[in-house]
């Protein structure tokens, strides 16, 4: 997980962003942006971010524009001064011809990243000596984010050519000026929590590096993108947890490899003790946990996770379920995944 600093983040924003990126990483990365309206003092700005590379060991992926290499001076030329700056990546979003991303590559030493939004399997071709790096844009008007499966296609172009590939997810503590609406790269992102945007991001293509597009995150999410990164766990935050169900949250639980539609079935759960007098609600529904009865017989005591509303049977009861802002990552979960439930 990777995070993002602008020229018009707060002080407070910018320890607040810089703390949770050296919680996640030694030496993290950081997207920036260099031609923003608000970024005309680059040198003021170049300053800044020298003291947080020599102080906390970060390097910085910069956003350029032809007005942001007019301010630096030079030309392109001038590109070789960010390495000072801690800038090892440059990204090309517009402006520029094919000959003049291949110059600025040669200039600033640095690694080339292109609008994977934008990019066209034309220019990736005129950029194979360059091999670029796949990096998204975000949305800040809201019903302008791109759609999922724009997503997955635009990811194609850069995974058949061997180039690795950045996404964003909208922050969710405080949001990037001018409109203070979050900033997507999907638009079904927006105004959702980070931890189920994460998932699903993690799901439409594991091997993407995903990046916070603005301040910071909850600490919980940081916490299960963490655990998620280093152990593969999947953190389920239930709610309304029977007794019966107390011990899902004592161990860590594996998801049956067979991927029935109904449900997810909970390896070693079978033999647990059923509630005598299940709370049942109206149905089955996603994202609830239920667990066979007695009139099962030897599958008593088996929990599933639903996957479908469907009638109650009499033959299961209810236990729990996942927290109603996490619900939707029911669609992200596959068979064999090994779940975490707080």
């Amino acid at each position: 997980m990777l995070f993002s600093l602008y020229p018009t983040d707060t002080p407070e924003v910018r320890r607040a962003v810089v703390s949770q990126a050296v919680a996640l990483a030694d030496r993290p990365l950081l997207f920036t942006s260099l031609h923003l309206p608000e970024s005309a003092d680059l040198d003021g700005y170049g300053a800044e971010l020298t003291a947080l590379h020599r102080e906390h060991g970060v390097s910085f992926c910069a956003d350029i524009s032809p007005l942001a290499l007019e301010r630096l001076g030079s030309g392109v030329g001038g590109t070789a001064r960010l390495r000072e700056w801690g800038v090892t990546t440059l990204r090309i979003d517009f402006g520029f011809a094919p000959h003049e991303i291949r110059e600025i590559a040669a200039a600033s030493r640095c690694a080339i990243a292109v609008n994977a939004s934008t990019a066209t399997a034309s220019l990736l071709d005129e950029l194979e000596s360059v091999r670029p790096i796949g990096w998204h844009n975000f949305y800040p008007r809201p019903e302008t984010g791109i759609t999922t499966a724009f997503y997955v296609s635009q990811n194609e172009l850069f995974r058949e050519r061997g180039l690795p590939l950045y996404a964003f997810v909208p922050g969710e503590v405080s949001f990037r000026a001018p409109l203070h609406l979050g900033l997507p790269m999907l638009e079904e992102h927006r105004h959702r929590t980070a931890w189920r945007n994460y998932l699903h991001l993690r799901r439409l293509d594991p091997h993407v590096e995903i990046v916070c597009a603005e301040a910071t995150l909850l600490p919980e999410h940081l916490r299960w993108i963490a655990r998620v990164e280093q152990s593969g766990e999947i953190t389920v935050p239930l709610a309304g947890l029977d007794d019966a169900g107390a011990f899902l949250r004592e161990s860590v639980w594996r998801l049956r490899i067979e991927d029935a539609a109904a449900s997810f079935r909970l390896e070693g759960t079978r033999g647990e003790i059923p509630p005598s007098a299940p709370r049942n609600a109206d149905r089955r529904e996603v994202g609830s946990l239920q667990m066979d009865l007695d009139r099962l017989g030897r599958y008593r005591g088996e929990v599933h996770l639903m996957r479908q509303n469907l009638p109650l049977t009499g033959m299961q009861g209810h236990v729990g379920e996942i927290a109603a802002p996490y619900r939707g990552i029911v669609a992200d979960l596959r068979p064999g995944d090994v779940l975490r439930f707080e």
